[in-house]
């Protein structure tokens, strides 16, 4: 961010957990005004959990008749399995205009940090993970990877004097799958991220600094607080926008939004390999564990938006990562035996192809952009070549 502010630095985790043997549910998920579809919508029941992909649709395998649709910033919804329709509609949380307010970004922080001790585990625990990576070349989707498995943590967020260290993240990974391009025609590889590098970066949330402007908004009749932020202008061209959710009793954060666009202009265009950022965000949704009282997050997406060129390839291309973890419970304390790299690009991890495992799982549905390009692969006709464990 350089210019942008100062960042708040917060550490979180991320899981899933497949049900198997229950029957299935499911629809799409649309925002009531705006008829968008709405991701990262969480939808359980005391024993069941999923959550919405980028096109709205859910899948949910559970036994009990009653759901819960939740995203904080809208109503929370209850349905029956006779009452859910194709399409399910959730109405935004209203705010109250008379108590919207020109605030303090410093004021906002300091709470926050200084409720941290009090919502959050401090110390090493489990937590079951599941992590879906993209890349697209230009909007054309080329690689895919996902996982999931144990994680081992040493705390839930980087305060009190703790600091990052090479082995604080411990994986055992229990189910993966991989399919796409290796290096294009041209001889870019665009490296996915480490383990190490996903979760380390959804631990830091940037913070409102005195180059923002702040605006809190409180929602009507709920204890949420939305606080949005602005970046004011920078020379280079960038700029920073989002907002965060908080809880007003005990100031946790339950949600947290950034999006951010890169500098305009350039010096570096005449260099053998030109790399422009273009864009970037993130999106971060947090839980409360009721029996703890502790918060974890849940749920969460990055992108990164990359404009590469090369001596022998000047016409630019476009890179667009996306990787989303999500995270169904946490606190654990079993033991784990890690078994990858954490510190290896995700892309060249080996672990073994379960096909009925994937056909299964439910903890993220795979859009209609991922089911054909798995389908393009599976046929062999579109040229790429692949690398991994689905050959």
């Amino acid at each position: 961010m350089g210019t942008m502010g100062k960042y708040l630095l917060l550490t979180f985790c991320l899981y899933g957990v497949v049900v198997h043997g229950q029957s299935e549910v499911g629809g799409v998920i649309m925002d009531a005004d705006e008829k968008i579809p709405l991701e990262f919508v969480h939808i359980f029941n005391r024993k069941h959990s999923t959550i919405s992909n980028t096109d709205g649709r859910f899948l949910l395998r559970t036994s009990l008749d009653t759901i819960l649709f939740f995203r904080n910033g809208y109503e929370k919804k209850e349905l029956t399995r006779a009452s859910l329709k194709d399409t399910i509609y959730l109405e935004k949380n209203v705010v109250a205009l008379d108590e919207v307010v020109v605030t303090n970004a410093k004021k906002i922080l300091q709470k926050i940090k200084d409720s941290i001790n009090s919502n959050y585990l401090l110390t090493p625990h489990t937590e079951t993970f599941f992590i879906r990576a993209l890349l697209r070349k230009n909007d054309t989707l080329v690689r895919l990877q996902d996982m999931t498995g144990t994680l081992l943590r040493k705390t839930s967020i980087y305060g009190n004097g703790l600091e990052m260290e090479k082995k604080d993240y411990q994986v055992q990974l229990a189910e993966m799958r991989q399919l796409g391009i290796v290096r294009d025609v041209y001889g870019v590889n665009f490296e996915l991220p480490s383990l190490y590098n996903i979760f380390g970066e959804f631990m830091r949330l940037n913070a409102m600094g005195p180059e923002f402007d702040v605006i809190e908004k409180p929602y009507e009749n709920s204890e949420e607080i939305r606080v949005e932020f602005n970046s004011l202008p920078t020379e280079d061209g960038s700029s920073a926008t989002g907002h965060y959710i908080i809880n007003e009793e005990d100031n946790a954060i339950l949600s947290f939004e950034l999006f951010l666009k890169g500098a305009q202009k350039t010096s570096k265009t005449d260099l053998e390999k030109y790399t422009h950022v273009l864009k970037g965000g993130s999106s971060m949704y947090f839980k409360e564990d009721v029996e703890k009282g502790l918060y974890y997050l849940h749920r969460a997406k990055r992108t990164f938006s990359l404009e590469v060129k090369t001596e022998k390839h000047p016409k630019p291309d476009v890179y667009e990562m996306e990787i989303t973890l999500y995270t169904p419970e946490s606190f654990g304390n079993e033991k784990i035996k890690s078994n990858v790299n954490e510190h290896k690009d995700i892309f060249m991890l080996k672990h073994p192809y379960n096909e009925a495992y994937w056909q299964e799982q439910s903890w993220l549905p795979v859009t209609e952009e991922i089911k054909e390009f798995i389908q393009t692969i599976g046929k062999g006709t579109s040229g790429l070549k692949t690398k991994g464990n689905m050959n």
